[in-house]
């Protein structure tokens, strides 16, 4: 969880509950929530704008993110398929 603009971010990573592991449109995505109070919560994964690559290192899932600051610019560190056997990602929050 990071404070982002007086505003708390959640990341996580979710999964269907079946058919996850051959399916990999049903596999590990990163989730995301927002709190004001650390009480009550918003949930909306779409305002990541972060999916998947077709054909590349995070084609069939993302998983374990981690949210942090580092020099005024907000990252999240993220693994790809196979729960980060072939890399890891670092996305940069764009205000």
């Amino acid at each position: 969880m990071i404070e982002i603009d007086s505003k708390y971010h959640m990341f996580f990573c979710y999964r269907q509950s079946f058919d996850f592991r051959m399916n990999k449109d049903r596999s590990y995505r990163i989730g995301h929530a927002h709190s004001e109070d650390l009480v009550n919560w918003t949930r909306n994964d779409e305002d990541l704008f972060l999916d998947v690559t077709p054909g590349d290192w995070d084609s069939d899932m993302l998983c374990y993110p981690h949210g942090f600051e580092c020099d005024g610019k907000v990252y999240l560190l993220y693994n790809g398929n196979e729960f980060g056997r072939y890399g890891f990602g670092l996305a940069l929050l764009e205000r």
